[in-house]
């Protein structure tokens, strides 16, 4: 178990990163609501950092475990302490979880999988630890979010800011010095991925896209390889980030909107029942249910 308090300055530098991720939170909490997760069960954090901690914490969840493919930098961070909390510190690589079957009651990654050399690969191990829950956000493929990339005023499709934010050495595919492709995913995405996982049992999705414009003018100068120049030369940088912080406000009020946003948070809940077409033997386990297929074929 690793449990340390944080110094005054990197508490103010958590602090300030955790209220970037005011939106993330919000949506996070109306999940916890709606799926009705037990906020007492046990939850992994992989590729994570302090940061998830906090953020997690903050909603409710107290025994976590925080994952993450670089053990080294890992261990150099300030997890929050204090006697509600509980942390346990390793590493761990999400497309390959070394973990058992249904090890946690959430699993959770926020803007990790798209780091990743296989995203399906990383979301498909997620589920199978998982026995509850897998929550991730990640970037939006919408309609919306295409246009915009396709006129420059998206994200650059090449990860470049990560890399160069970690003093080019970190950051990008699998934390590595080169930029990742940013994979972009959205519900049917997903609903494909996870029924081709779990063929044999329902599951229920919790889709909710939504805008995160939540720039500071460090983030937007490492967005150079865009057209956002354009805005900044006339509003100022200062101006333009004001602009984008009314936009968000204006696009997540409208439900139309808010469904083609950047963002794209999600919650699998695995179920224990089988498919329809499915039965228990006591002895070849799960089998085709034969009623079921004689009914089919009479209809």
């Amino acid at each position: 178990m690793t449990s340390t308090l944080v110094s005054s300055e990197a508490g103010r530098s958590l602090a300030n990163t955790t209220n970037q991720r005011s939106q993330f939170t919000r949506v996070l909490k109306e999940c916890i609501r709606c799926c009705q997760i037990d906020v007492s069960g046990r939850v992994l954090i992989v590729g994570g950092s302090a940061i998830d901690v906090s953020v997690l914490r903050a909603v409710g969840f107290r025994q976590l475990t925080l994952s993450n493919i670089d053990s080294v930098r890992l261990s150099a961070d300030d997890i929050p302490g204090g006697e509600d909390l509980s942390v346990e510190v390793t590493s761990a690589d999400v497309e390959n979880l070394h973990f058992g079957d249904d090890s946690y009651d959430v699993v959770i990654a926020h803007e990790v999988l798209h780091h990743c050399r296989s995203p399906h690969a990383g979301l498909l191990d997620m589920l199978r630890v998982s026995r509850g829950h897998v929550i991730v956000m990640e970037p939006h493929d919408s309609l919306f979010m295409k246009i915009l990339g396709r006129m420059r005023l998206a994200t650059f499709p090449y990860e470049l800011a990560a890399v160069i934010d970690h003093n080019y050495q970190s950051g990008g595919v699998r934390d590595s010095c080169i930029p990742n492709f940013v994979y972009r995913w959205n519900r049917n995405e997903v609903f494909k991925t996870a029924s081709s996982f779990t063929p044999d049992r329902a599951f229920e999705l919790y889709a909710h896209p939504y805008w995160d414009l939540n720039l500071d003018a460090r983030a937007l100068s490492f967005r150079k390889q865009t057209r956002l120049h354009i805005f900044t030369s006339v509003l100022g940088t200062t101006g333009f980030l004001r602009s984008l912080r009314v936009l968000q406000k204006i696009l997540n009020f409208t439900p139309i909107l808010r469904r083609q946003g950047n963002k794209f948070f999600c919650c699998i809940e695995k179920r224990g029942e089988l498919r329809p077409w499915l039965v228990h033997d006591n002895v070849q386990g799960i089998v085709f249910n034969r009623r079921f297929g004689k009914e089919e074929a009479n209809a």
